[in-house]
Formats: structure tokens, C-alpha cells, sequence
């Protein structure tokens, strides 16, 4: 099941998978995630979660995380919390003896990948050893960026506590429907800086810059400040965010672009 022509990433967590094991696995799924822009609308991520497996011949099953290999190949019970998904989904099949290699292709700490991604790819991988009931999909992204000449800026500012959530307005997803409906995808940036949960300085500086800089809008999610920007402005808003936050900062932000 894995294709050896796949993603480098794919076929890293194979390779990764034969040196823990001494063997490649016999199947590896790769899903990707999903960002939760707006309640009840998302974005596709090119970033997600690698699974790699294989049965076990003594019938134990071990987990791996590339992301916390210094813990080594653990038996769920005893894995950290990265393994929570993986053993939900082990205990909801009742599977017997696997072995899995789990890679999440962005740091936990960003908030930005949410978990939905890493139990499909377990089930998936679980399913094509074991047979089963068909994994259940994550809900489908309905905001595709491409072609729109617009761009999602991710900044990473190094805050390693996700934000609290807002209340959602109940009449936001409505508004977001409209405007894709209308392909106005523009008009998402006031929804986002609408949404956007005031109280943290820097990430509060950061949507500031961002906005000066051209961005339409932003807002925080996980531990990250994403701002929806023309393509045009982009380098120009990386350029004013890493001014203003250079000086109260331990190290520059980071930057993912969608």
C-alpha cells in the first residue's frame, strides 16, 4: 500500500518505519488537514499526518511518533499525549497486534492540525490491515484558495498556548457562505478580524501589522495569527509583521503560506 513514487514525507515515515521495525510496513496512509478559518468553514492544508503500519507477530501493538522519537516504540498505554487520536481509534476497532509510525507533518505546539486528520489516517491504516467498516472522512474543506489571488499567511510568533476560543457569531458562517457562494472570497478578511479573540499583545500586534501591511483579515487560531492577504502584499506583510514583533520576539515569527 505504499507508494514508493509518494510525497517525500510519505516515504520518510516508511523509511523511518523499517529502521524502528526492520521491516517497511505494509501500508501507509497520508491525510491531510483541514483549518477551521470560520465556524463551519475550512480550509484544505497541504500539511498533514503520515501513518505507517503492519501487523505484529506477537500480537503486542507499539507506537512510534517521529515527532517524540526519543520516547521510542511504546505500547499505547504508555505513549504521551501525541498518541491520544491513535488509541482511540485502536480502541474503537478493537485491533489486534499493530505496529504504527505516526508523523505529524506540523508541530502540535502550532494548534493548527486537530487531530481529525491523525484518526482517519489511523483508521485507514487499521482498515487496510485488518479489513472493517469503512473510516469515516473528516467534513470536506469548502474554501479552496486557488485561482482567488489570494493567500492565508500563517505567523508563527512562538506563543506556545493557544488562545481561547471566542463565541462564535451565530450569523458569520451565514455571511462566509454568502460570499463564496458569490465568490466575493475577499470578503472573508473583515469575517476573520470579526472573529478574532482580542487579549494576547503580541498576537494582537501581529493582526495589527498584518492589516497595516494589506492584509483583509485575520484572526488567531491555535497559536498562530492567520491573515488572509493579496498575493501582491504578501512579502510586504511578512516584511511589517517581522519589524514590529523583532523587538519583543526571542527569535523572528515563522511564515506558512496557503
Amino acid at each position: 500500500m505504499t507508494d514508493l513514487a509518494a510525497a517525500p514525507e510519505v516515504r520518510l515515515t516508511a523509511y523511518i518505519f523499517e529502521q524502528v521495525h526492520g521491516a517497511p510496513p505494509e501500508t501507509t496512509r497520508h491525510v491531510r488537514g483541514a483549518l477551521p478559518l470560520l465556524d463551519g468553514l475550512d480550509v484544505p492544508l497541504p500539511w498533514g499526518v503520515v501513518v505507517a503500519a503492519s501487523r505484529s507477530a506477537d500480537g503486542a501493538t507499539s507506537l512510534y511518533s517521529m515527532n517524540h522519537h526519543t520516547e521510542g516504540a511504546v505500547a499505547p498505554s504508555r505513549a504521551g499525549a501525541w498518541a491520544r487520536e491513535c488509541d482511540e481509534i485502536l480502541r474503537a476497532r478493537a485491533a489486534p497486534g499493530t505496529r504504527l509510525v505516526v508523523n505529524r507533518e506540523l508541530p502540535a505546539v502550532t494548534g493548527l492540525l486537530t487531530g481529525t486528520e491523525t484518526r482517519h489516517a489511523t483508521a485507514l491504516a487499521l482498515r487496510d490491515l485488518h479489513g472493517g467498516p469503512p473510516a469515516d472522512a473528516p467534513p470536506n474543506p469548502r474554501c479552496d484558495l486557488a485561482g482567488s489571488g489570494l493567500r492565508l499567511l500563517v505567523i508563527d510568533v512562538g506563543a506556545r498556548h493557544p488562545a481561547a476560543v471566542p463565541p462564535a457569531d451565530p450569523g458569520a458562517a451565514g455571511r462566509a457562505a454568502a460570499a463564496l457562494r458569490a465568490g466575493r472570497l475577499s470578503a472573508l478578511g473583515p469575517l476573520l478580524t470579526d472573529a478574532h479573540g482580542p487579549g494576547n499583545p503580541v498576537h494582537d500586534d501581529t493582526l495589527e501589522a498584518a492589516l497595516d501591511a494589506g492584509a483583509l483579515g485575520g484572526r488567531t487560531i491555535g497559536a498562530c495569527v492567520v491573515a488572509l492577504a493579496p498575493l501582491e502584499t504578501v512579502l510586504d506583510v511578512r516584511r511589517r509583521v517581522t519589524s514590529c514583533l523583532a523587538p519583543v520576539l526571542p527569535r523572528p515569527p515563522r511564515y506558512l503560506t496557503i
